[in-house]
């Protein structure tokens, strides 16, 4: 488990699957994306996956004040993005936890995790490209933007900014 200032982020658990419906049955959530039940499983699936073969994937956080499950943060490898590196810093929450700076407070906990723990090279994140909140937190974060692609749904773009260790390791400084 990690614990920042406002969060405790722990890995993953099957228990997670009926908040991770909660949480992505808004789509506000995902950018403005509906996601279908099945679609929903797939991430918590993949959630669990992740912590058994990489030691590492999305956590799920709690508010530290209050012990409520307020979303999913961390690192999350998207195997079906075109490019690598693949893994991600990720960030869904509740809408009643949004501009407080738990995403960023999260963002930052997963890389760190990622460059000291894992000594990952890079690190990436996507959004919709309309979904402002979400780019904020990345350059927050100290990501940079990368580009637009069309992935996934060719009508709905999405940017991508990244992160390599180094500039990582100059931000802390």
């Amino acid at each position: 488990m990690i614990e920042t200032s406002h969060l405790f982020l722990r890995p993953w658990e099957e228990a997670d699957r009926e908040e991770l419906e909660r949480l992505f049955g808004d789509p506000a959530v995902r950018g403005g994306r509906s996601l279908t039940p099945d679609r929903i499983a797939r991430f918590a699936d993949s959630s669990l996956r992740q912590w058994r073969m990489n030691g590492f994937g999305p956590w799920a956080a709690t508010d530290k004040a209050t012990g409520s499950w307020i979303g999913r943060i961390g690192l999350d490898e998207l195997e079906d993005w075109p490019d690598t590196p693949r893994v991600e810093v990720g960030f869904e929450l509740h809408k009643a936890w949004w501009g407080r700076g738990l995403a960023t407070e999260g963002a930052l906990a997963a890389l760190r995790f990622g460059f000291e723990q894992h000594s990952l090279d890079r690190i990436i994140s996507v959004t919709a490209a309309a979904h402002a909140a979400a780019r904020r937190v990345m350059e927050k974060a100290g990501l940079t933007y990368q580009g637009t692609r069309y992935w996934l749904s060719p009508e709905v773009p999405v940017v991508w900014y990244a992160i390599d260790r180094d500039a990582w390791k100059a931000l802390r400084l």
